[in-house]
């Protein structure tokens, strides 16, 4: 008892002391709650009090004049009063005083006028000035070896201008650069100013230069100056001329030359100007450059030699070793015709390609286990392709695939996996000592037995018996449609019977219980019933018929245990 009153204030003390404690953490979780409240409040009415406070000095400090000046006009008014009791000459000047204190001293209202109006004047002037000059129009006056040259709308165009300029002089016989130091200044221009371009520009430094000049056209390849001619359209005319000349091989569907070509009317130096005829033999030169060249995958000497436009004596020539056949990777020594101006030329051409076919593998208890059979041969398709490919004198630059058609859809190839597992009990020995070697379109019917009387035999049998066990299974020889499927009062007992897509029937009969149902579409190998010994049977086996057309078949001719064996001992071959 004294250990139970010791044990029980024990625990109660803990007990008060554990709501102290609870206690206490509440508490001092709330005052600081309380605290950091009470900090924030008074941290926001500091703020507005500051808010405030600054809000009434910037008050008094706009208030600060009109307050001064009500309280001078007080004090000028008092003097008045006092002035005119003592009137004449004192009132006079008591009201002169007010009136200039009022209007032009210090307080007075010309002066805070003055104060309060003229930032506002300022801002307004500023402003002014601003819009005034946002709205005018600004170019860049170029001067150049003391002489006004023009207007230009940016320094760009006085660098494309020099550019054009140096390369118009790049014919005379000075080979150092002419100087082109130009003073620039911003102007503001007006709608009768004209802004020139660059063209235009150059035009007048070459005048403002020292050199002989004349007006022609001048001649640019991708922005290149390439000389001066008098009459551009005799030059244009052969240029049209030699592509209507060029004749590749293929559907070409386009001809132009791979660089641009321009027509610029203006000053050139006289130096700088051609004939037509030389521009033209210029423009339409050729020249032969050796380079190397790397075979590419099932390329031939003849179609390396049409690609680059070679005779044979003159590649075999360059490559001695080469006559012999040519192997993707190999290096060889190539020609090839530089144009002075590339013709580009664009051909259509059309490929037939081949599409491979997917093989996949199902299993099928058309087949007997262990048996790999192909059931649908495998076809590739076929796809028409259309691109366009651009050349540059003869050598292929890019090709773009225009249309692709599928002319024929690849067939997939269906490999069968036997899984039909059914075999008599000795393979061998089944049809008088010998395996049966017949088509082996249809499948063993039961799982296990043996013959135990033939087709025809001694007594017109239309079937094939296969003794076996009671209950033992029977399976569907062939797919196919249950046509009847029940009891036969003809002496069959419980029978099956099967029709086939192939226009062949089966008959399963004796079962002592059938499992397939009438109307029922069965596969190869599926269950149908069980061996029994009904109707017009002596011992447990299954009648089993083939017909075709009404007319009873051997089964034996559709058996073939041979098949059977070998796939057995593949397949513990494979599992082995």
């Amino acid at each position: 008892m004294n250990f139970l009153r010791k044990t029980g204030r024990f625990i109660t003390g803990l007990f008060v002391k554990s709501g102290l404690c609870t206690f206490k953490f509440i508490a001092a979780v709330l005052l600081g709650i309380i605290v950091t409240v009470r900090f924030i409040f008074s941290e926001i009415l500091g703020m507005i009090k500051a808010l405030g406070r600054g809000f009434m000095l910037i008050f008094r400090s706009f208030t600060e004049s009109f307050r001064s000046r009500v309280q001078h006009s007080n004090e000028l008014t008092k003097e008045i009063r006092r002035a005119k009791k003592e009137g004449g000459k004192v009132y006079t000047n008591a009201v002169l005083k007010f009136i200039g204190s009022f209007f032009f001293g210090e307080d007075g209202v010309c002066y805070t006028a003055f104060n309060y109006i003229l930032p506002i004047v300022c801002v307004a002037f500023t402003v002014g000035i601003i819009s005034y000059g946002s709205g005018q129009k600004y170019g860049i006056a170029v001067e150049y070896n003391g002489r006004q040259l023009g207007i230009i709308s940016a320094e760009a165009d006085f660098a494309r201008a020099e550019r054009d300029f140096q390369q118009r002089i790049s014919y005379s016989e000075d080979e150092e650069a002419i100087d082109l130091s130009a003073e620039f200044s911003v102007c503001v221009i007006s709608d009768s100013d004209k802004i020139m371009t660059a063209t235009e520009l150059a035009d007048e430094m070459l005048e403002a230069s020292d050199e002989e000049l004349i007006e022609a056209y001048g001649i640019y390849i991708d922005g290149e100056f390439a000389g001066a001619v008098n009459n551009k359209e005799t030059v244009q005319s052969a240029l049209d001329k030699a592509l209507l000349d060029y004749k590749p091989d293929g559907k070409v569907k386009e001809v132009s030359y791979a660089n641009k070509i321009e027509y610029t009317k203006g000053i050139y130096l006289l130096s700088s100007l051609k004939t037509e005829n030389d521009a033209i033999k210029q423009l339409t030169s050729t020249k032969q450059r050796k380079r190397v060249y790397v075979v590419q995958k099932n390329e031939t000497v003849l179609d390396i030699i049409k690609k680059f436009g070679m005779k044979l004596e003159e590649f075999n020539e360059l490559n001695p070793n080469a006559s012999e056949g040519t192997f993707m990777g190999q290096i060889l020594n190539v020609t090839e015709t530089e144009r002075f101006l590339p013709i580009q030329y664009i051909c259509e051409h059309e490929t037939v390609t081949f599409l491979d076919y997917e093989t996949v593998e199902v299993e099928t208890s058309s087949l007997n286990v262990g048996v790999r059979a192909v059931l649908t041969k495998g076809e590739r398709g076929e796809k028409i392709s259309n691109y366009e490919v651009t050349y540059i004198d003869g050598i292929e630059q890019s090709r773009t695939v225009i249309k692709t058609t599928i002319t024929k859809s690849p067939v997939v190839e269906t490999i069968g996996i036997g899984t039909y597992s059914a075999m008599p009990d000795d393979p061998q020995t089944v049809y008088f000592g010998s395996p049966m070697t017949g088509t082996g379109q249809m499948g063993w019917p039961l799982d296990g037995g043996w013959v135990s009387d033939s087709f025809i035999s001694d007594r017109n049998h239309k079937g094939l018996d296969i003794a076996a066990p009671e209950g033992t299974e029977i399976y569907a020889a062939e797919e196919g449609q249950v046509v009847s499927a029940g009891w036969n009062s003809g002496g069959y007992g419980n029978v099956v019977m099967i029709e086939h897509p192939d226009g062949y029937a089966t008959v399963y009969a004796h079962m002592i219980m059938v499992y397939a149902v009438e109307g029922q579409y069965v596969t190869k190998g599926q269950l149908i019933g069980f061996v029994g010994n009904t109707g017009n049977s002596f011992g447990n086996h299954l009648h089993f018929e083939v017909r075709y057309q009404g007319i009873c078949l051997d089964p034996a001719g559709f058996l073939n245990t041979m098949n059977m064996t070998r796939d057995m001992k593949k397949e513990d071959e494979i599992e082995g």
